[in-house]
């Protein structure tokens, strides 16, 4: 049985992946947390907007399998620095995702009513414990479900590093391929993984969105 014959180098390609997904995840949460909070309506300077703006339309208008090959590519020609793939691949998949995130982060700080914040400022909060204790929570709840999704759309992209030679589960997969010529077991085997990977995250998913609206609730 092939599984049986290349188990080990699918649990080392899968874990490959789930290192990809947590650093790509970990990077994009960050900044597009941040990039969401200063260009929210109520801090942005129209200058600083327009930039953040910028930012998240070429993030989210190159393809991200376009910016792999970007930095894997091209930053290491123009600034003479060596990149390993597994970091070119997850700075592009976390830039690429922080697009969104940063989208996702501004819309739900932009629907927290304005008088949350005077009301704030009022009570002699200052500005960063309005944002950590009153105002983002709130956000990152009402937007809980859409970074989830993001995130698990996130964990599909990181089949990308492939292309430049990561040896993730899809490409341990290629591997196994040429050297068994058995491509629809190969391919079925990693479909299945993938299919896992995404019940887990929904799973997860699920749990953390009942625990955010019974929290709401009481």
């Amino acid at each position: 049985m092939i599984i049986n014959m290349y188990l080990p180098l699918l649990l080392k390609g899968a874990s490959i992946t789930i290192a990809a997904w947590l650093s790509a995840g970990i990077m994009s949460i960050c900044i597009g947390i941040f990039l969401g909070i200063v260009s929210c309506n109520y801090l942005a300077s129209p200058l600083l907007s327009t930039c953040i703006t910028l930012y998240t339309f070429i993030t989210k208008g190159i393809p991200a399998y376009v910016q792999i090959l970007i930095i894997y590519f091209i930053f290491p020609a123009l600034t003479g620095i060596n990149i390993s793939g597994f970091a070119a691949g997850t700075c592009a998949l976390g830039l690429c995702s922080s697009g969104y995130i940063t989208e996702i982060i501004r819309s739900h700080l932009n629907a927290i009513p304005q008088g949350q914040w005077d009301a704030c400022f009022v009570l002699g909060y200052s500005l960063r414990s309005t944002l950590t204790h009153i105002i983002l929570p709130q956000a990152i709840i009402n937007a809980s479900p859409t970074l989830l999704g993001e995130l698990e759309q996130l964990l599909k992209s990181t089949s990308l590093l492939a292309t430049i030679g990561v040896l993730e589960v899809t490409r341990a997969g290629m591997n196994i391929i040429s050297r068994e010529m058995n491509p629809i077991a190969v391919y079925s085997i990693i479909a299945g993984i993938y299919l896992l990977f995404s019940f887990l995250a929904r799973c997860f998913s699920f749990f953390l969105t009942q625990r955010i609206m019974y929290g709401k609730r009481y």
